[in-house]
């Protein structure tokens, strides 16, 4: 493999088939036939170099929990059963969502609801603010990113050794404010195991 291929594929390494990315991927596409409309023809070095990128085929998102665990597994959850189960607690199996498809109740600028927390006094109830994304696979790798995997300064729960832990490690760290956040994952994964 040359170092053109290697750049390449560093290129696409963290390429998800979102459709701004789709849309840098034409425009740069556009961009290198505007330089030297060679480059991209077949049978160029180009043209072979660019095609030697890993053809990524995203998964689907298909509101179901199997939907769910092949796109948390392909956004990068060791445990994506966890994922599944946090869906599944989160939006009652994918019958509600927190923001626009926002299955997981990730707060930040956008639609406004009534939840509760529990902040060690019990539960209160409050209206707070969850996020809208564009697409749900946005909204599952928004959270793979940001808890899952390392970020800034947050040690990723895939660190974890079991699904069990993994669940423990999203209350430790503050996902959630249910004291039985872990637990009520870990049911929803056995009883998914029973089905």
């Amino acid at each position: 493999m040359n170092q053109k291929q290697i750049r390449l594929i560093n290129l696409f390494k963290y390429y998800k088939a979102l459709p701004h990315q789709n849309a840098a991927i034409q425009e740069l596409e556009a961009e290198i036939k505007a330089l030297d409309p060679c480059i991209l023809m077949r049978g160029a070095e180009g043209y072979n170099t660019w095609k030697s990128a890993p053809a990524v085929k995203p998964a689907v998102f298909d509101n179901t929990w199997d939907g769910i665990y092949n796109c948390a597994k392909e956004a990068g959850a060791k445990f994506p059963e966890v994922v599944a189960a946090q869906w599944a607690l989160e939006s009652a199996w994918g019958e509600h969502v927190s923001g626009k498809n926002n299955y997981f109740g990730i707060k930040g600028k956008g639609t406004i609801k009534t939840t509760w927390e529990d902040y060690g006094n019990g539960p209160v109830v409050i209206k707070d603010e969850f996020k809208d994304f564009d697409t749900p696979m946005a909204c599952i790798i928004d959270l793979v990113d940001k808890w899952y995997k390392d970020y800034r300064t947050h040690k990723g729960v895939n660190r974890a050794l079991t699904p069990e832990q993994c669940a423990s490690l999203l209350r430790v760290e503050g996902y959630a404010t249910d004291p039985n956040y872990a637990s009520k994952l870990v049911s929803i994964m056995n009883r998914q195991k029973l089905d």
